[in-house]
């Protein structure tokens, strides 16, 4: 660029007249506020306060008024500076300096009283104002102005025009006040909510930011037309201009919520004891009465109801729970699931050994692992309900009372196996031979394995009592009881006191109608969802029809410490704690194995050191499945602290599991159509094509809402993860006054994790069981 071209740009400040005279007006009426205020002995405002509005002020300006206005509609990184001034630079600070006050007290008297005090006195305004700041308006409506602003269509009529140029900058820093206000919190208004939820509001916010800001700096054209046809400032070319934006997007935005993020992490860890929760569940007036009709005999039962007091709540049943309440419902689903599972097997075993082309290569590593996150997000563990496995046990049971042919005594499962360090060794093998022998593009060899699963299950159903498989072996099992334990529904007593009452307890020993619970889960002293399979034995079983499926606020139930019937209390269960950690970094090590830069380091790997594949995979997932979280957490907290932070990781775990799953189910949902097309031709004996539907699974690039769907999934479990460890930290601070100190290392942790997850949501992932994979 010549020196005519910075002599130009460096004289296209505007000064536009109305600009400057609300620029002014507004800085004169705060600081003769201010200096009222100050004149008083006990001011609420600062001289920083006062700097802070100031320096707010010429943001704006210089955003409004400075060359960056005339180059915005020549280069889009510098338009990209001038947003980010309007949104996230000048809103803080006018808010820091909490302008309400002063600028009404800097108002002339008569205009003061005349106008301005009847208006902000008058109760709709007032509570019109209240719903533009509260968090959940602010927060839509930051986000709703970003994405229509740089939607290509209406970005370019900001552009051709300087009226709706205008109207966009008005929209970014109206919103951003809003969006900014329950943050800083400015004098003299007060929160409406708890500062917990501060942190997913900043975090999914950020996460907008961040889906936008990789649109712009990974796309291969270019967005918006405007700048194709315009001089390009420094010599860059259009595409490249959009990629250093989006950059520019993406570092400053995110550090802004990160410092955002900070500051109300620092006031909760200031409020410390006094944050008290606000979602407390009521004690139901049956149980509130039971307690105190109780007998003087029964104080086990007085003080166990006394200790459970705050979480438990007379719950109505789902709208579901009626229809998988009848048995007939039940039956359904498991002999739809089993159907399934022998169609797979079959076709594994007779079909094409070409993955995309068998229902074995795209039915459980596609559609099965995307439905059952999804499942378990919006519903809880129904897979485990409609196991194909356990109904084949139960067939087995029943034709052999049938056929009058006796079975072997059945036995205890050993107390030394009766936790869950062989699941951990079952989930280990399992993610290792889906990497070695790519299961994913082996059909016969993942028939073999559902056949596997079959025998076994079968095998501990008939030398073993109380389900040992599902509970202690299963490694999917074992998926879905630690991730269900953030789902939204749980089986559960509607009234605790009609439990009280009971003296048969038929929901854990059974009757004619009913087993009770295979896993030895008694109701009244059952909390969450560990170790249970949604079987709806309990529920068939109560006489007094006192257990439901209900829904339940989870995060309350991860940061409790109570006792629970068969699993004790977290804390005293390093073996759950083990599952959890291991599950948690599997979420990324199983994504990250995927993707073109771990495929490539693993090759790079291999020709370096001279051996095969296997042992340099064995290695590598053994590093980073055991031994690296093991060094990890034992490292950065004390062994007794693992037990009670570890279900703070299960949220953002399962978000990654979620963002993984779902990019495959999304992108590959059609497969199944192909597989299913081929199967049917070649029983039918007619024609089979695949046509164009076989490209439709390679549609990744093309979905442009799937990346910020994913890192929505990421955001919203690192929100909840932060939430429940900040919990757990303060339930640790009211016992211990060094409770908060293990807090700070597990944040770190989830911070860490978080990035590594985008990285890996960003790169180029292997589309598994499609007809072409890229890469």
């Amino acid at each position: 660029m010549s020196q005519a071209d910075w002599v130009a740009i460096l004289s296209s400040w505007q000064f536009s007249p109305m600009v400057l005279l609300g620029l002014t007006l507004s800085t004169i009426m705060y600081m003769r506020g201010w200096w009222r205020y100050r004149q008083r002995r006990t001011s609420p405002f600062s001289l920083g306060q006062a700097v802070s509005y100031v320096a707010g002020m010429l943001v704006v300006f210089v955003a409004l008024q400075s060359p960056l206005d005339t180059l915005a509609g020549f280069s889009l990184q510098v338009h990209m500076v001038q947003h980010l001034l309007l949104m996230i630079v000048a809103p803080p600070l006018l808010l820091y300096s909490a302008p309400m006050l002063p600028m009404i007290a800097g108002l002339p008297k008569r205009l003061r009283d005349g106008w301005i005090t009847p208006f902000a006195t008058w109760r709709p305004l007032r509570r019109g104002i209240a719903k533009l700041v509260h968090p959940a308006w602010a927060w839509c409506l930051f986000v709703a102005s970003l994405w229509i602003w740089h939607a290509p269509y209406f970005y370019g009529l900001a552009l051709e025009s300087d009226v709706w140029h205008r109207f966009e900058h008005g929209c970014f820093l109206a919103t951003s006040v809003l969006f900014w206000w329950p943050v800083v919190q400015p004098y003299p208004s007060q929160p409406v909510l708890s500062q917990f939820w501060l942190v997913p509001y900043l975090f999914l916010a950020g996460a907008q930011g961040t889906a936008l800001a990789g649109i712009l700096t990974f796309s291969d054209h270019v967005l918006y037309a405007n700048y194709e046809t315009t001089p390009s400032l420094w010599g860059i070319d259009p595409l490249t201009d959009q990629a250093v934006a989006g950059a520019i997007m993406w570092v400053p935005m995110s550090l802004a919520f990160l410092i955002g993020l900070v500051c109300v992490v620092s006031r909760l860890m200031a409020g410390g004891p006094t944050e008290r929760r606000r979602n407390t569940r009521r004690l139901s007036p049956q149980l509130v009465a039971g307690q105190r009709n109780l007998p003087v005999h029964n104080q086990a039962a007085r003080t166990s109801f006394a200790l459970a007091a705050p979480f438990i709540h007379a719950a109505s049943p789902t709208r579901i729970h009626r229809l998988f309440r009848s048995g007939t419902t039940r039956m359904l689903l498991r002999v739809g699931m089993f159907v399934l599972a022998l169609l797979v097997i079959i076709d594994g075993i007779r079909g094409p050994q070409v993955s995309p082309l068998n229902l074995a290569g795209v039915l459980p590593w596609i559609h099965w692992r995307g439905i059952l996150v999804l499942t378990l997000l919006v519903g809880g563990n129904f897979f485990c309900m409609a196991c194909p496995f356990t109904s084949l046990q139960k067939c087995v049971a029943w034709l052999a009372r049938v056929c009058h042919v006796p079975l072997p005594r059945r036995r205890q499962w050993p107390i030394t196996l009766q936790n869950k360090w062989l699941a951990i060794g079952t989930l280990a093998l399992f993610f290792w031979a889906y990497e070695a022998f790519a299961l994913w593009d082996r059909p016969f060899w993942t028939a073999m394995i559902a056949i596997g699963f079959f025998v076994t299950a079968v095998g501990f159903e008939l030398f073993f009592v109380h389900a040992p498989f599902c509970k202690y072996v299963c490694p999917i099992g074992q998926f879905n009881f630690v991730h269900s334990m953030i789902s939204p529904t749980e089986i559960a007593v509607t009234d605790s006191y009609a439990c009280s009452n009971c003296r048969s307890k038929d929901c854990i020993v059974g009757n004619a109608s009913s087993p009770g619970c295979q896993t030895q889960l008694f109701q009244p002293r059952k909390h969450g969802n560990m170790d249970c399979t949604f079987c709806f034995d309990c529920v068939t079983a109560c006489p007094h029809d006192n257990v439901a499926l209900i829904s339940v606020p989870r995060t309350l139930d991860l940061t409790s410490d109570r006792s629970r019937s068969s699993i004790r209390r977290y804390s005293e269960r390093p073996d759950l704690a083990a599952v959890i950690v291991f599950l948690f970094f599997a979420s990324l090590v199983n994504a990250a194995w995927m993707t073109g830069p771990v495929l490539a380091w693993e090759d790079q790997l291999v020709q370096w050191l001279g051996v095969g594949r296997l042992p340099v995979l064995t290695l590598g997932l053994f590093a980073a499945l055991i031994v690296g979280p093991w060094i990890i957490v034992t490292t950065m907290t004390r062994r007794s602290e693992i037990a009670r932070f570890a279900p703070a990781l299960i949220p953002l775990g399962f978000g990654m599991w979620l963002a993984h799953y779902s990019f495959h189910f999304f992108t590959s949902a059609d497969a199944i159509q192909v597989a299913g097309a081929r199967m049917w031709s070649d029983w039918t004996g007619g024609e089979f094509s695949a046509g164009p539907v076989a490209c439709c699974c390679c549609r990744a690039d093309s979905i442009a809402w799937l990346l910020p769907l994913e890192l929505v999934f990421l955001g919203v479990g690192f929100c909840m993860s932060f939430v429940v460890s900040y919990r757990i930290a303060h339930r640790e601070s009211e016992q211990n006054r060094r409770g908060w100190r293990p807090l700070l290392p597990w944040i770190c942790l989830m911070v860490v994790f978080y990035f590594s997850c985008v990285w890996v949501l960003l790169q180029p992932m292997q589309m598994r069981g499609a007809l072409m994979t890229g890469m």
